[in-house]
Formats: structure tokens, C-alpha cells, sequence
């Protein structure tokens, strides 16, 4: 008997032919077809499966950098393969510069001194981010205790920053020094007045903690501030809020309420 051949006995004699039992033969082609599919449905699974390692690997695979510089039409790097530099483009490590001590520097200043009582909440908010741990929630318990927010939303404050020289020690290059002057418009006992001081701020900063080094918080400058200290240069100096083109009387009041304080 052929092996694609099979047997069947049954105790019915009617299957036998002049005594000889009855096989049943499956068809070749059948056979031949079987097996193709077979061997289609194996390199199928192989593709599908090569398929799959591919993507993973592509899905995590660090992603290559081409960088032209377009002023030249030059490539500078190639799948990650430096080229060199061009005359307005070079690729070096990712090092956290001077540039960015003093621009962290200028933006606390800005949200510390810049008051606009519609986004000082949110300023409040940033300028904490960009201090050290200990000394943001030291400063948040200090402005809550003072009740600093609160006298500037019920004295109406409004003030403004601009930011005199900034630079960084000769020294230490981690302490910066900073001069800018502060003009406040504010009511007191029921007048408009306006104050305006000179402050000296230094500032001691260190290496961002956290990782990745640039985030939001220090605002991907990669530094924060450890301590810093501000005083007053020169005194405040006080005096009713006038515009130009106001009346004659309201310039003669000016003169008489105008004073000069030492204090912040």
C-alpha cells in the first residue's frame, strides 16, 4: 500500500471487488498543494515576524540628526557625523553658558518686581520654580506670613523692572550681581502715589539638580538659584502720581507731598 493511499475495511462484503478490500487514494495535486501553502504561510509568519523586529528597533533606535546650514548649503552633520562648522553654524556639547546664568537671572527679576495684578499669581508661581527646593518653600512661607500678595492686591500695585547691568563675578562664576531700578504705583491713605528705588541684587546659583538639566522649571537654562539678596541703593523716593498735561493744581500739590525714605 502507497503511503497516500488508505485502507478501509468493513464487514460488508459489498466493498470488496472479487475478494480484494477498497482503498481510496487522495489526489497528488492536492498533496502538491498543500505543501505550497504550507511553505507560503512559513515565509509569510518569517516576513511578519522580521516585519516586526524591524519596527521595534527603529521605534528605539535614537533618532539621527542632519543639520544644513542654509545660509551656505552646507551640511554641517550627517547621521550623526560631525562635518565641522560653517561660517554662522558649529554643533558642540550641550553645555550650559554664562548666557544662560544671566538670562535665568533677568526672568526671576522680571516676575519679582514686575507686578500686574491679573498675572501676578502666575509670575509668583514661575519665579519659586526657578529657586533651590529649600529656599522656594522658605520664600513661599515668607510671602504668606508678610502677607506680601495681599497688600499689593489691596494697595492696587502695579509696578515696573528695568534691569540697569548684569554680570557675572570674576571670581566665582556661579554669583551674578545685578543692578536695576523699580518703579511702584500704589494707593496710600486714599492717593495715587508712586515710588521708585534702585536695587542691587547678587544671586548664587547652582546646577540644576534634576534631569533632564534643561526643563521648564529653570527654564531650560540648567541652573537654579541657591541664595540671593537685594538692598536698596540709593533710598525710595515717593511722591503723588502725576501725568503729563494734568491740571496746574495738581502740579502744586505735587511739591509739597514729596519725600524721600531709606527704606525698601
Amino acid at each position: 500500500m502507497k503511503a497516500n493511499e488508505t485502507k478501509i475495511e468493513t464487514p460488508d462484503t459489498g466493498n470488496t471487488v472479487n475478494g480484494s478490500p477498497t482503498y481510496l487514494t487522495r489526489d497528488p495535486d492536492d498533496i502538491v498543494t498543500i505543501v505550497s501553502l504550507l511553505k507560503i504561510l512559513a515565509v509569510l509568519l518569517f516576513a511578519l515576524v522580521l516585519s516586526g523586529c524591524v519596527n521595534m528597533f527603529l521605534i528605539f533606535r535614537k533618532a539621527d540628526r542632519i543639520v544644513v546650514d542654509k545660509s551656505s548649503g552646507r551640511v554641517v552633520e550627517l547621521n550623526n557625523r560631525d562635518y565641522g562648522s560653517t561660517e554662522t553654524v558649529s554643533i558642540t556639547p550641550d553645555v550650559p553658558t554664562s548666557t544662560d546664568k544671566k538670562y535665568l537671572v533677568k526672568e526671576f527679576l522680571t516676575a519679582l518686581y514686575e507686578v500686574e495684578q491679573t498675572t501676578r499669581e502666575a509670575q509668583v508661581n514661575k519665579l519659586l520654580r526657578m529657586l533651590d527646593p529649600d529656599l522656594s518653600m522658605a520664600m513661599a512661607n515668607r510671602l504668606k506670613q508678610n502677607g506680601v500678595l495681599a497688600a499689593e492686591k489691596t494697595e492696587s500695585v502695579n509696578s515696573s523692572w528695568e534691569l540697569q547691568d548684569l554680570s557675572v563675578d570674576e571670581s566665582d562664576p556661579y554669583i551674578l550681581r545685578a543692578i536695576g531700578t523699580r518703579k511702584i504705583r500704589r494707593k496710600a491713605s486714599g492717593q495715587d502715589v508712586e515710588e521708585s528705588v534702585q536695587l542691587k541684587c547678587k544671586f548664587l546659583l547652582k546646577d540644576s539638580p534634576s534631569t533632564p538639566i534643561r526643563n521648564d522649571n529653570n527654564l531650560r537654562t540648567g541652573f537654579t538659584i541657591l541664595r540671593f539678596r537685594v538692598e536698596p541703593v540709593n533710598g525710595k523716593t515717593i511722591s503723588p502720581l502725576s501725568l503729563i498735561g494734568d491740571a496746574e493744581e495738581t502740579s502744586s500739590a505735587i511739591q509739597p507731598g514729596s519725600e524721600t525714605t531709606g527704606g525698601k
